[in-house]
């Protein structure tokens, strides 16, 4: 699969979670420089994540951006969409997030993604790696792409000491930083990230872009122009 050279701007406090990271202090997150926080929602047709309300709220009111995120499984599209909708009462800018790691198909995928759009009135995210997609699909290619791929595995440490290779990048993404082009707009580097507040091993991701980059995609679903990108470090 392709790769491309690594982004010339990132920032590094994005996070995702679930009920397996158990009670989190949420100001103590913030305070740790965390701004967004992908929350997982809901799984499949009857699954909702028992702690997605309360870390919802405890994050809105810790000053942490929250974007739910649906598990999708191999069960009718249509039915998860309705339940992730229903769970989340998603309104019309709202971000989303949809995890896709199963044997679900690229058109199950396109489906719960377009029904959430026509809620939202915004391309979803989409959660996929290099390995997961075949072909290219127009849907998937246009929207927006949190990128899981871990450089070092399990290793912990912030993005700088672990990130040294671009990613590999699935089929249909672009592979230039420059002008309207973003080959990922997250990229989501270890698994085993340490953030105050939270006493388990947590997913990290960047943000392609700044601070302020972010606020204005979770706020409207506008994408930054990107900088030219720079050559990997070491």
């Amino acid at each position: 699969m392709a790769a491309c050279e690594l982004p010339a701007v990132v920032f590094d406090g994005v996070i995702d979670v679930s009920h397996h990271n158990g009670a989190i202090d949420w100001p103590a997150v913030a305070g740790a420089g965390i701004a967004l926080a992908f929350i997982k929602a809901t799984q499949g047709v009857g699954f909702v994540d028992p702690a997605f309300e309360r870390n919802r709220g405890a994050a809105v009111s810790a000053g942490v951006l929250v974007v739910p995120y649906h598990f999708l499984d191999t069960s009718d599209p249509g039915q998860q969409t309705e339940h992730f909708l229903t769970a989340t009462v998603l309104a019309a800018g709202q971000p989303a997030m949809l995890d896709w790691e199963t044997a679900a198909t690229v058109a199950d995928l396109v489906a719960f993604g377009q029904a959430v759009a026509g809620r939202t009135a915004r391309d979803p995210l989409a959660y996929y790696g290099f390995a997961q997609l075949r072909d290219a699909s127009p849907d998937l290619s246009r929207w927006p792409l949190m990128l899981p791929e871990y450089p070092r595995g399990t290793t912990s440490g912030c993005y700088l000491d672990l990130v040294r290779r671009p990613p590999r990048l699935p089929p249909g993404r672009p592979v230039a930083w420059n002008g309207g082009s973003r080959p990922y707009d997250f990229h989501q580097y270890t698994a085993a990230g340490r953030v105050a507040g939270i006493a388990t091993p947590v997913d990290r991701s960047v943000w392609v872009g700044t601070l302020a980059d972010l606020q204005a995609w979770y706020a409207t679903g506008a994408l930054p122009v990107t900088e030219d990108a720079v050559a990997p470090a070491g």
